[in-house]
């Protein structure tokens, strides 16, 4: 099952959007910083996304753990993700 909607690298940060059981989804920003110091990033132009799919269980885990409502976050607002989070 693919458990995001969204998946767009925007250079310095990766937007995702994670699904959440009841259908809807969380939108999640995380820092280039975050992927590299704890999963491996490198400096490619795919890298952040490959980092992401390499890691998506637990980047996604722990966004649907900081926001298990799914109700605070949104387009204009997404869950932001730094190298402390995890």
């Amino acid at each position: 099952m693919e458990t995001f909607a969204c998946l767009e690298d925007r250079g310095s940060k990766l937007f995702v959007r994670v699904k959440r059981a009841d259908g809807g989804s969380v939108p999640a920003v995380i820092s280039r910083e975050a992927l590299v110091d704890h999963f491996a990033a490198g400096e490619g132009p795919r890298d952040l996304a490959h980092a992401y799919l390499s890691h998506q269980h637990v980047i996604n885990e722990k966004v649907l753990q900081l926001d298990p409502s799914g109700s605070v976050y949104s387009d204009s607002n997404p869950m932001l993700l730094g190298t402390g989070d995890f």
